[in-house]
């Protein structure tokens, strides 16, 4: 009787433990190269926080869920914080581009805080198990008073995924245009 109550107990406690599972298992198991993941533009110009936006750009042949993905934003006076954090329906096709539109709130799924072309600000984004993978920064980030000298406030990578540049031209979710492309020294 003890052996067969024993083996009712192991397999109870067997299918309890195979029931629930692993939460932090990817259930497709599908891995994503998050190394692959950069930020491809920034529009910090535009007068209204809704036209102001993130791009990324996935330099990769395999598309990229940004399901915990984050961003965080420092400002000029070291002050850190989460703007954003990707969604399980958010994902970036090969070669392709995602946009996240607006600051502030100001749109769907936005960032929380602002980006700024006369203020320093950092942007760092993290995989989902908290690696930095990419950032940009304009201005110095420990002076409260430093105004950057372009103030242009479109950064992109020209081509996309090379060298930061300060641009005349917004492009979101399309290649970047290379228009009135300059060196920027405070950007990084």
């Amino acid at each position: 009787m003890k052996k067969l109550l024993l083996i009712a107990c192991t397999a109870v406690a067997a299918f309890a433990f195979t029931a629930c599972g692993d939460p932090e298992v990817n259930k497709d198991k599908t891995t994503y190269d998050y190394t692959k993941l950069i930020i491809n533009e920034v529009n910090a110009t535009a007068s209204v926080d809704l036209d102001k936006f993130v791009e990324f750009y996935n330099t990769g042949d395999k598309e990229i869920s940004l399901e915990g993905v984050v961003i965080k934003r420092t400002d000029e006076t070291g002050t850190e914080g989460e703007v954003w954090t990707g969604l399980a329906t958010e994902k970036v096709p090969a070669k392709g581009f995602f946009v996240i539109q607006g600051t502030k709130n100001s749109g769907t799924h936005s960032l929380s805080s602002g980006v700024s072309a006369k203020k320093g600000v950092k942007l760092e984004v993290f995989d989902p198990n908290g690696k930095s993978i990419t950032s940009v920064q304009h201005g110095i980030l420990t002076d409260a008073t430093n105004v950057p000298a372009i103030i242009t406030g479109i950064w992109a990578r020209i081509p996309d995924g090379g060298a930061w540049k300060n641009v005349t031209n917004a492009t979101p979710g399309a290649a970047n245009d290379a228009t009135g492309a300059k060196d920027d020294a405070e950007l990084k």
